[in-house]
């Protein structure tokens, strides 16, 4: 970003402009809004959906887990009227058993996706020079432009 009043770069989290001292507070804050690329707007709408489709996936296999487990806890409410045999109600354990696997398998394959969505961290990059390059003083022209005075006679030096 640049500074509207005297066109000197300046980074977007400065409150100043460091060569004219205007305030760059809320200019900053409006470059930071619509800093957002289409490209990153794209990623994050696939995102979105991949997490809906994710979402969508997990709620089908809880539904069947809780389908096939209202079969089993039906089938030994048959057998306990009606005495069908020892088969039907290990069949119906097994269903009720099954049920609970399938709910549970959803929900860990929608949380293993959701990891992946999220990607790999971001590596942070090392920069070889870490000290900031030195800019100059707002007040460092005023001050060239103050006469001094020469210690040893009291008289005005002019500075060019």
């Amino acid at each position: 970003m640049h500074c509207p009043n005297c066109g000197k770069p300046a980074a977007s989290d400065q409150q100043f402009c460091r060569s004219c001292g205007m305030s760059l507070e809320t200019i900053g804050n409006l470059v930071a809004q619509h800093s957002g690329s289409p490209v990153e707007v794209q990623r994050r709408s696939d995102k979105v959906a991949m997490e809906h489709a994710a979402v969508r996936t997990m709620f089908n296999w809880l539904m069947l887990g809780m389908i096939i487990l209202g079969i089993g806890v039906a089938m030994i409410v048959v057998n306990k009227s009606f005495d069908i045999g020892k088969w039907f109600s290990v069949l119906s354990s097994f269903l009720m058993l099954g049920g609970v696997g399938v709910a549970t398998a959803g929900v860990l394959n929608a949380i293993r996706q959701g990891t992946g969505i999220a990607g790999p961290p971001k590596q942070k990059s090392l920069h070889t020079n870490t000290v900031p390059n030195e800019l100059p003083s707002i007040t460092e022209r005023t001050t060239q432009l103050i006469p001094a005075e020469d210690t040893r006679t009291n008289k005005l030096i002019d500075k060019v």
